[in-house]
């Protein structure tokens, strides 16, 4: 299940990063040593359970669009198939309260940082044991 988060964050990172990477260069370097500096700061666990939740969310959204991708036969398709996942996942990540650079940085820190990923895995585990 973690190796699962972690693709799921770090395709959710570069889904929510290419828009700003074809659009300014600089603006990507600047989101990026935001997202870097966020990363330095404690993690409470209201954020976790919020990133948990936003995962949870971006997990579906991400299945629906697997599905449906197989079924486009254009290029154009596949591409407003993924604009509209990629608007949705955003839209749930901020339902959650959390801002797409601060999911960012979560999803940076649970790639990076032991403590984290154990303490999103129990929270995933405890999720999971309650349905």
């Amino acid at each position: 299940m973690l190796k699962r988060t972690f693709a799921l964050s770090a395709l959710v990172a570069a889904m929510f990063a290419t828009p700003a990477l074809a659009q300014d260069q600089d603006a990507a370097a600047y989101a990026q040593q935001q997202m870097e500096q966020m990363a330095n700061e404690p993690v409470t666990d209201e954020q976790l359970e919020k990133f948990v939740e936003a995962i949870e969310h971006i997990e579906r959204i991400n299945n629906e669009f697997v599905t449906a991708l197989e079924s486009v036969e254009t290029q154009e398709a596949a591409q407003e198939l993924q604009m509209n996942a990629q608007r949705e996942m955003v839209e749930s990540v901020e339902e959650t309260g959390l801002s797409v650079e601060e999911y960012n940085a979560l999803a940076y820190r649970l790639q990076n940082d032991p403590e984290v990923q154990r303490r999103v895995e129990e929270m995933r585990e405890d999720e999971d044991e309650r349905y």
